[in-house]
């Protein structure tokens, strides 16, 4: 028999217990006896949220041609151009880093959009993907800006985050005790008990859940698209930082 739980899922002190009668953890032949310590658990949780100081986004260049040669060569002349006008932003924190590059067949296809019976190739289509990191979050539009207007012509999606979390995560931890505290408390209170000490403690899950807009596959558009002067709006928001924790405690009647 282990110690007398209190909770969802728990059982209440036995009368044998209530008398402090409880033989659990001793030997049959043992002259004393210990009664076992009743215990409430409690689960908390809690989330912390903090301005993001870095911003992420994924844009690319996709490009055809008639064999393996002519479609690289026309993607990577479009890429270089790409890089260039990200990296001519001198944002705070730049960091532009290369994420998949890719070359496949195109295949001549039927009227109604399958595939022929006998496959004949005829081109291929060529793409490359960079994500840019930087610290100055508030401007990270202009990356999208520079970069559409230099050729890319594939957005993936922006992102923000926090560059180093761990106080987010040491508070998020801190109020979740306490959550589970104050839970366990009014357990406690509404049986006619009070809490003496803490028996166990087991954190849970500690994450970090980033602001992320994805456009899915892709945002798409051919590369003579005129896009209107404007800048483009981007709101960061709040970086959440969660936390959950177990906690026991014995109790004893007040």
């Amino acid at each position: 028999m282990s110690a007398a739980m209190i909770g969802a899922g728990t059982m209440l002190p036995s009368a044998a217990m209530a008398g402090a009668a409880v033989q659990t953890g001793v030997h049959a032949d043992a002259h004393e006896r210990r009664a076992e310590p009743t215990v409430i658990s409690a689960d908390g949780g809690a989330i912390v949220s903090r301005a993001p100081d870095q911003a992420k986004v994924s844009v690319g260049v996709e490009a055809s041609g008639k064999t393996t040669a002519e479609a690289p060569d026309a993607l990577n002349k479009a890429m270089e151009r790409v890089i260039k006008a990200v990296k001519d932003t001198q944002l705070a924190g730049l960091v532009v880093q290369s994420q998949s590059v890719s070359l496949h067949p195109e295949y001549e296809r039927q009227s109604d959009g399958r595939q022929t019976r006998e496959p004949r190739i005829i081109g291929y289509r060529a793409s490359n993907t960079i994500r840019v990191t930087t610290a100055d979050v508030a401007s990270v539009g202009q990356v999208l800006d520079k970069a559409v207007a230099a050729g890319a012509n594939q957005v993936f999606g922006i992102g923000f985050a926090r560059k180093d979390d761990a106080e987010a995560r040491r508070e998020a931890l801190v109020k979740a005790t306490a959550d589970a505290r104050s839970k366990a408390e009014a357990i406690a209170d509404a049986l006619g008990y009070r809490i003496v000490r803490v028996q166990r403690a087991q954190t849970g899950s500690v994450g970090v859940r980033p602001m992320y807009k994805s456009w899915g596959r892709g945002m798409e558009f051919a590369a003579d698209v005129q896009f209107a002067p404007a800048p483009t709006p981007i709101e960061s928001g709040q970086v959440e930082v969660s936390a959950n924790v177990s906690v026991e405690f014995v109790v004893e009647p007040k």
